[in-house]
């Protein structure tokens, strides 16, 4: 089989992963607690801007606008799942935080260039991910001080959470110095990326799965 095909192959993983996600999230929905909710809207918030990502590549052959469009959706779900899960233990600051992160990333969607590929950047996607492994360590500290109590499962979550974006954000950082990087280079670097995202989305509809099986009906 031709590596075309191969990575044709590959880009389907995060589609039918995130289609599985989507479909027993629903099933489960209304036994899911509060951040797993937020979980499966994550979930779907990612198949559809993969599906949309799809048909804009057939249409005008560039879906970079999805990018960082994404990546708000991603921040301010990431950022509801953390305020659920720290309760009554953080900050007063954390709204208004996030909400200037999200706002900047908004001014990258307004005047980033999606059409132009050589001088297109991945900046919002970065700072959304930065901003959830700070989450993330965050939550570790408060975890650490006691003054959040948790279950092994949402331990599990966090470290799976960091994980990824620790590597996705790696990865988004790289991508404003492809231009002129060799195809190999270049070719390792997207792959990785497009192993970790289905993984991950397997990983969450295990979540999905596991919270609805043992809450009570």
């Amino acid at each position: 089989m031709e590596i075309n095909v191969w990575l044709e192959l590959l880009l389907l993983l995060p589609t039918v992963t995130s289609f599985i996600g989507v479909i027993i999230g629903g099933i489960f929905f209304n036994k899911l607690n509060d951040y797993c909710k937020y979980i499966y809207f994550y979930l779907v918030a990612a198949f559809i801007t993969d599906l949309a990502s799809r048909y804009l590549d057939i249409i005008i052959n560039n879906n970079l606008i999805l990018v960082s469009a994404f990546g708000f959706i991603e921040l301010l779900i990431f950022s509801m799942i953390y305020y659920k899960l720290l309760s009554k233990t953080h900050h007063w600051s954390f709204k208004p935080v996030i909400a200037v992160l999200l706002l900047l990333i908004i001014v990258d969607i307004i005047f980033v260039k999606p059409l132009d590929i050589q001088s297109f950047n991945s900046y919002g996607r970065v700072l959304d991910g930065l901003t959830i492994i700070l989450l993330s360590l965050y939550f570790y500290w408060k975890v650490l001080k006691k003054d959040v109590i948790v279950k092994v499962e949402i331990l599990r979550f966090n470290g799976v959470v960091l994980l990824f974006f620790l590597v996705n954000t790696l990865l988004f950082l790289t991508t404003n110095f492809l231009v002129n990087t060799p195809y190999n280079v270049v070719f390792s670097i997207l792959l990785i990326n497009i192993i970790a995202t289905p993984i991950f989305y397997i990983f969450l509809t295990f979540q999905l799965w596991l919270n609805g099986k043992i809450q009570k009906p």
